[in-house]
């Protein structure tokens, strides 16, 4: 990661941290605030990315993001070197910083270091400013110390031309934000910080569409006025940056060997698409490009040609869903994957194994897939509320009309993704069984229901999902223990059946992935072995049965992000937010496990007894 853009050469490059690729699509991409060891910084635009990031493969996230063609892999250069401008770019930010020895507080390049790490009063080094503004729509600022010291009336100053020049102390009598003293060094006047974490601490200072992951200049603020409120937050917090992402499994047919010799060679190939090259000399060109497949007599020109243009056909695009996407990755795994006349798949492979004599009646399949890749696409991100409001409090909050601030200033026809390869555990619940429980206790999540007004659960909020969604956190906490993976190292992929769908879907995939091509060496797909399986599920609902915050635990109708939790808290349920698909809500215990007066409320509550 480097300070600056590409094309300024104006800017000497400088090398100031590393992240993981997977993190630059998560929880660090564009838009963020990062720590790096000597500087605080923001992820840049993807305006700035590199021309030679890598082009990934992914003919089902394509077809699912209308209007984009392709995605790409942040660049990694070979080299340790801090010298040369090759990687991923980032700005300095919060600009704001002080001195701990004198208590200045103004711009880091008001400190006269030619490199802007120290005071050049005091020899300190610069600790930059926790406090950030930012507004439901994206936007982000500097706080506002000199508005917020003088009242959000700087003209009161009595030398307004020099209001700039702020103080930071802090008092040792309270820990609390009334302890961090902010002072005007012309006019004397001196606040508090305390009371600029509420929700109208901000209300009169104008959002002014700041975008400094786009740059600090003028132009690079948001043309469309923002009406939003401005809110103090601070610049490691976890509202600060929700990423929106989506993610695709390649599965058949786009998981055979020919696509994964296309994924390899798809630059160039794009490269010639693009260029417009017609049949006879793309015939030629991929006879150049495969030619050791075709001469050895696995694949024909034809082949490879048919192929290509099969996924870049567009006439589905604009009607495939979302829901097809879970659908047919669920028809996927229940089918499981092989081989073929073309040998081993390379990208998934997917074997049903057997079901214990013991969990025949509440499981239906087990299939172990040990082998999948899964590529996260990066479309943009959210600060404040992970979500955007709707009716009376979209118009009250000042919400625009987008969903989300994208990566980019100016619209690309790409997105920034990351290739993960790993191994999981699919398993396929008793339907019959599952629709006499969701008859049985529908009343009991009607007011989950009503309150989900977020949407959280990708459409599929049902009770259905809540327990296919418990049973997946209870199993990956048991899997930890069971096979050594951490827990924000095992995610989840929920498939339940959508409202109003006549494809119904039971079934939940746990899985590890990682960026590297080898992803994982088969620990979690051994403990889908039928006997190892059964031991797990009846470690995880023992461990399910009591949590040690019950008796309010279990009791409880109301817990978590919009109190959308019934029986789950961090004793019990919750999971790494990385690990989770609906942001650690929709889970209650006795969906599951029962209650201890009532087992019969839990799916496998039976297994327990009672």
């Amino acid at each position: 990661m480097r300070f600056g853009g590409k094309d300024d050469k104006k800017v000497k490059m400088k090398s100031v941290g590393k992240l993981r690729k997977n993190q630059m699509i998560t929880t660090f991409g564009p838009g963020s605030i990062s720590e790096m060891p000597e500087y605080t910084v923001i992820m840049a635009a993807t305006d700035y990315w590199s021309n030679y990031s890598p082009i990934i493969y992914e003919p089902t996230l394509k077809r699912l993001n209308r209007g984009i063609s392709y995605f790409k892999e942040p660049y990694a250069s070979e080299s340790d070197s801090s010298k040369g401008n090759p990687d991923v770019p980032a700005f300095r930010f919060p600009r704001m910083h002080f001195c701990p020895s004198c208590g200045k507080l103004d711009d880091y390049k008001a400190f006269g270091d030619p490199k802007n790490k120290k005071c050049m009063s005091c020899n300190s080094e610069l600790v930059p400013s926790r406090f950030v503004s930012a507004c439901i729509n994206g936007h982000l600022e500097d706080f506002p110390f000199e508005w917020w010291v003088h009242f959000g009336n700087v003209a009161s100053c009595s030398d307004p031309e020099n209001h700039h020049k702020l103080e930071i102390k802090f008092r040792n009598d309270t820990g609390g934000l009334s302890s961090i003293m902010i002072k005007c060094t012309k006019c004397g006047q001196v606040r508090s910080m305390e009371g600029c974490m509420s929700k109208d601490a901000l209300k009169g200072h104008k959002c002014r569409g700041r975008r400094p992951w786009i740059g600090f200049k003028t132009e690079t603020n948001d043309p469309e006025e923002c009406m939003a409120i401005l809110r103090t937050i601070q610049r490691g917090a976890s509202n600060a940056f929700f990423s929106i992402t989506e993610s695709a499994l390649t599965i058949p047919p786009w998981s055979t060997k020919i696509h994964t010799l296309l994924g390899k060679e798809w630059e160039k190939i794009k490269t010639a698409l693009d260029n417009n090259m017609d049949e006879a000399f793309l015939r030629q060109f991929l006879g150049i490009l495969f030619k050791d497949c075709i001469e050895s007599g696995q694949y024909t020109v034809d082949d490879f040609l048919n192929e290509i243009k099969r996924s870049n056909d567009d006439t589905d695009e604009e009607n495939y869903t979302e829901q097809m996407m879970f659908e047919d990755e669920y028809k996927a795994l229940c089918a499981g994957y092989s081989s073929d006349e073309e040998g081993e798949p390379e990208q998934f492979l997917a074997e049903v194994t057997d079901v214990s004599d013991a969990l025949e009646e509440y499981i239906d399949e087990v299939v172990l897939v040990k082998r999948l890749r899964e590529v996260i696409a990066f479309k943009g991100f959210r600060r404040i509320e992970p979500a955007p409001p709707e009716g009376e409090d979209k118009e009250k909050e000042g919400a625009n009309s987008r969903e989300f601030m994208p990566p980019w200033n100016k619209a690309q026809c790409w997105l920034p993704a990351a290739e993960m390869r790993g191994e999981g555990i699919f398993i396929k619940l008793n339907e019959e069984r599952l629709k006499e429980w969701e008859e049985n206790n529908s009343e009991r999540y009607s007011e989950m229901g009503k309150r989900n007004t977020v949407k959280i659960g990708k459409g599929m909020y049902s009770p259905r999902y809540v327990l296919l969604h418990t049973l997946s956190h209870l199993l990956i906490r048991q899997l930890t223990i069971d096979c050594g993976y951490q827990e924000a190292a095992i995610k989840e992929r929920i498939y339940s059946t959508y409202p109003e769908s006549e494809n119904s879907m039971c079934g939940i995939l746990i899985y590890t992935s990682a960026s590297d091509s080898d992803g994982s060496l088969g620990g979690l797909v051994r403990q889908g072995e039928c006997d190892l399986l059964e031991e797990t599920i009846r470690n995880a609902l023992q461990e399910a049965s009591w949590c040690s915050s019950d008796p309010l635990c279990i009791e409880s109708k109301a817990q978590g992000f919009y109190s959308l939790n019934y029986a789950a808290c961090h004793a019990c349920a919750l999971l790494p937010e990385t690990s989770c698909v609906a942001r650690n809500c929709l889970l209650d215990r006795a969906s599951v496990v029962g209650k201890p007066d009532n087992r019969r409320i839990g799916f496998f509550g039976d297994l327990l007894g009672g």
